[in-house]
């Protein structure tokens, strides 16, 4: 089982995703400049990107689970640079 980041502040949340995974799931040209990018890491937004990666897992037989993590203010992810493929 795949085990994914969930980091939420009080206005949006974002799913950790590793780039290499992205390239096997054929998402890495279709995810938007709304998700954030550290390192091989990519911090997926949850109203589109995110749940497009999900939905990608589920159909290639992949089970995943969700580890949800809050802040009260902004969180640092919107701190990283914008994902660019």
């Amino acid at each position: 089982m795949l085990t994914l980041d969930y980091v939420q502040d009080p206005s949006h949340g974002w799913i950790a995703a590793d780039r290499q995974m992205l390239a096997f799931l054929g998402l890495l040209e279709v995810t938007s400049a709304y998700s954030y990018q550290d390192a091989d890491l990519v911090w997926l937004e949850e109203d589109c990107d995110g749940p497009r990666f999900l939905s990608a897992l589920s159909r290639v037989g992949i089970d995943y689970q969700l580890v949800d993590t809050h802040t009260r203010g902004d969180a640092w992810i919107r701190n990283l640079p914008r994902y660019q493929p």
